[in-house]
């Protein structure tokens, strides 16, 4: 995949597809590579990009606490260094949601749709830090089970454990495919705990809206999705029952089918 750089940081990036841009944006210690299943379905149908946040994937990780200011740069820059003059489709997911918050509050011009998936305007991540630290010292297979256990459904993660091929390709993907380091955690954390609070601004966001949230998600309480969208004006709120944090991956279908639907309605 090509690297963008600029200033002291390299920033790992996918391009797919034609059409109008749609911008996929990370959580907290994800990579692109959580994207790949949106990315195969809207390739066919839109130019899609996608980015490793500063700290995670093929992307620089310099050693201080980050900022959204930060991770909001990072982005502008590679839309400017691609081109990109057209206005953008913007998804993001958990901490993703919260740059993308930050992005479309700074550039809004920049912005023509905006999607957020179980995300918040105010969160804080210190519990996540302490239970990396746990993960720290157990063995790979405890490892995986409890970062499976916070980010999807019961109902997934036992169907999940009939296809030992699918299985191991999560585990592999999530567990050993370059994965951040505590201090690199830390540091995408900082940004959160420290530098992100919408919550006073949200009324300024006027581009159309999708929320989108699973009632099983135990990370970030689906009653932030719906004070989103209380507060984001003309946002809808689309709430998938039992389904976790996790979403685009549990049911990835269902997902880009609502995320199409809902940006067919605003394309030119």
């Amino acid at each position: 995949m090509p690297i963008f750089k600029h200033e002291d940081i390299e920033i790992n990036y996918l391009k797919r597809g034609k059409g109008e841009p749609l911008i996929l944006v990370q959580g907290l210690g994800s990579n692109l590579d959580g994207w790949t299943l949106q990315t195969n379905f809207f390739k066919k149908r839109m130019k899609v990009i996608a980015l490793d946040n500063r700290g995670v994937g093929k992307s620089s990780r310099p050693n201080y606490e980050y900022t959204m200011n930060m991770f909001v740069e990072d982005l502008n820059d590679l839309l400017n260094y691609l081109e990109i003059d057209e206005k953008i489709h913007l998804v993001g997911v958990s901490m993703g949601g919260m740059i993308v918050q930050n992005f479309v509050l700074k550039y809004p011009e920049k912005v023509k749709t905006l999607i957020l998936c179980a995300t918040s305007a105010y969160w804080r991540s210190e519990q996540l830090i302490e239970e990396w630290k746990l993960r720290e010292s157990m063995d790979l297979d405890e490892a995986f089970e409890r970062e499976l256990k916070s980010l999807f459904s019961n109902n997934f993660i036992a169907n999940l454990k009939k296809n030992k091929a699918l299985y191991e390709n999560l585990k592999q993907t999530i567990m050993l495919d370059n994965p951040p380091s505590l201090q690199d955690f830390t540091n995408q954390a900082a940004a959160i705990n420290k530098t992100h609070d919408t919550r006073d601004n949200l009324s300024k966001i006027k581009v159309p809206t999708l929320i989108i949230v699973g009632t099983g998600d135990v990370l970030i309480d689906p009653s932030e999705s719906d004070y989103l969208h209380q507060r984001i004006p003309n946002s809808e709120l689309v709430v998938f029952e039992d389904l976790g944090h996790g979403f685009i991956v549990e049911d990835p279908e269902k997902v880009n089918t609502i995320m199409w639907e809902f940006i067919q309605k605003y394309l030119d």
